[in-house]
């Protein structure tokens, strides 16, 4: 087996600085890579558990617009009805699709609600 080949510098001052020298430089090397790989698992678990309830939040957000839009919409068709824009017929045929829409949207929300 061949000679060590640290740089003569390290050698010296690692050998010269007070505490340093009572160490052994590969056995520290060694805890400091196992620290790094045990860190890097660690924030790799945390992170994918955060990002699973914001993308819940935003979804659930995003119903809850939804259902404001459509009932605005829905409150909106009696005005355009008496100001006659649009007919009898195209009032009740949009105000059930609203209501179908509603539905939907309401049991999507029943989910994040239980």
């Amino acid at each position: 087996m061949g000679p060590a080949y640290h740089p003569e510098w390290l050698v010296t001052f690692w050998l010269t600085t007070p505490g340093l020298n009572w160490l052994n430089p590969h056995y520290l090397l060694i805890l400091l890579v196992v620290g790094i790989v045990v860190r890097h698992y660690y924030k790799k678990r945390t992170a994918d558990r955060i990002d699973i309830p914001d993308t819940e939040d935003q979804r659930f957000k995003h119903l809850l617009l939804r259902k404001n839009v459509i009932e605005e919409q829905m409150g909106g068709l009696d005005g355009k009805l008496k100001s006659a824009e649009i007919t009898e017929e195209d009032y009740a045929r949009k105000l059930k699709e609203y209501h179908i829409y509603l539905d939907q949207v309401k049991k999507e929300l029943q989910q994040y609600t239980l």
